[in-house]
């Protein structure tokens, strides 16, 4: 080879090598070519991640309460031995107990739609129930421990009614109660009285030998009315197949101011307090043998934007196993429940979500929802000083009665009269009240003895 073509060989070699060096240096100087170059394929989200995702997003957090809940329009949750149902549409609900075998048993009346079973609101002087007036709002809300129903009735107020599932055995993690609460919150712009009241349509009782029985009457099956729970503490309705226990006395449970037990259409009056006659059967003129439970809570004044809170428990049993309500009570008042005490308040009395708290560690010592929002055991507004009079609850004598008296268009003209003076709180007439319902009991008796 000579000398030039050797030169012309290392010229190439040089300048390829150039040009290599060059591009390489281009593609190591390029930070989008190595990050393309570096970039890990994009990881796949399994079906339980996309659930969990697409979860998160739904989620909402109340303003008022401080509760993180998903709305849903229809839904039902089962958590071992109960049962939640709840129409966002109504603002109905429904509760079940779930027996080891067989179908759900209903606790209270499924009829049309759970509709004989409400709360109402009083805000001032004008009653909302608040499963059906056309002027309330209803949202069905589930919730990481149970389910709500929120009641909006605008410029007003919002009532929001969570049902909590929790064990009566702080140790154990078998459901078999609900923890209550009820959030009352002034939307409106001045301080208003406010008052709380829930039917509960109850069925079990209805074809044994004991409609309803209390810590202190082991057997009731007339109409009776309690001005305190001290001594009954709660309210059972059962069967042989289950039992729903209302527990209305004990520590961080909200004191009833009426306690009543009557005929479901009686409770659905539109008095606000029902009347209730001892020695009276849960019969009326258009439901036969028909009780049910009415609950009046003292009212209160909620300045703008403040809340009051509501509490109480309902315990379930299932194939004539006995409720825990008594044992309940007493954990409750050692402070051994599922619901540690020692939990940060998280009652909210402005528009403003509360911040999270500390929490000691030794106070969470439960296997069973430690996190769970905590309800105050009073609340911190003012309550109305007014005690209502004590309503007599027998009537001595029967009034005669006629023929004409028996038809159904009288009586209906009768429970029409009645529900009308008895809507009338300012000017109503309760001699008169008295002597309408002497007289209904009577055409009641008479109807009775010629079924």
């Amino acid at each position: 080879m000579n000398k030039a073509k050797v030169i012309f060989s290392v010229a190439v070699l040089f300048t390829a090598a150039s040009l290599f060096s060059c591009a390489s240096s281009k593609k190591t100087d390029d930070p989008k070519s190595n990050a393309e170059e570096k970039a890990p394929a994009k990881k796949k989200l399994t079906k339980e991640e996309k659930a969990a995702l697409k979860e998160r997003e739904r989620q909402k957090k109340d303003s008022y309460t401080g509760w993180v809940y998903i709305p849903e329009k229809d839904f039902a949750i089962t958590k071992d031995d109960i049962k939640i149902v709840m129409n966002g549409k109504t603002g109905a609900f429904g509760l079940y107990a779930i027996p080891e075998k067989g179908n759900p048993v209903p606790l209270i009346s499924n009829f049309d739609d759970y509709s004989s079973t409400f709360f109402s609101v009083m805000v001032g002087k004008k009653e909302y129930r608040l499963n059906r007036e056309n002027g309330v709002k209803s949202e069905a809300r589930r919730t990481p421990y149970g389910a709500q129903m929120a009641y909006t009735i605008s410029n007003q107020a919002q009532i929001v009614v969570d049902f909590s599932f929790l064990p009566s055995i702080a140790t154990s993690t078998r459901v078999d109660m609900l923890r209550v609460t009820v959030y009352t919150i002034n939307l409106g712009k001045k301080t208003e009285s406010f008052a709380l009241k829930a039917v509960f349509d109850t069925v079990l009782g209805e074809n044994t030998t004991t409609h309803f029985s209390t810590a202190a009457h082991s057997r009731i099956n007339s109409e009776m009315q309690f001005l305190s729970m001290d001594d009954e503490l709660w309210i059972r309705s059962s069967n042989e197949f289950a039992a729903i226990q209302f527990l209305f006395n004990g520590k961080g449970i909200t004191s009833p101011n009426y306690v009543t037990l009557a005929n479901k259409d009686t409770l659905a009056l539109p008095n606000w307090i029902p009347y209730a006659q001892e020695n009276k059967s849960f019969s009326s003129v258009i439901s036969y043998n028909n009780s049910a439970l009415g609950v009046n809570w003292k009212s209160v004044y909620l300045d703008p934007m403040k809340t009051d809170v509501t509490t109480f428990y309902i315990s379930v049993a299932i194939d004539s196993n006995e409720p825990a309500g008594r044992k309940f009570i007493q954990a409750l008042a050692e402070g051994k429940t599922a619901l540690s005490p020692r939990l940060p308040e998280q009652k909210v009395t402005t528009t403003v979500p509360p911040e999270p708290s500390q929490v000691d560690p030794s106070s969470l010592d439960t296997p069973y929802r430690t996190n769970m929002p905590v309800v105050p055991e009073e609340s911190d507004v003012p309550q109305s000083s007014y005690v209502p009079e004590k309503i007599p609850s027998q009537i001595e004598t029967p009034v005669p009665v006629t023929p004409e008296q028996l038809d159904m268009k009288y009586i209906q003209r009768l429970l029409d009269h009645i529900a009308e003076l008895e809507n009338n709180e300012d000017n109503v007439n309760r001699e008169e009240v008295r002597a309408l319902n002497a007289e209904l009991d009577s055409i009641l008796m008479i109807l009775s003895t010629m079924e």
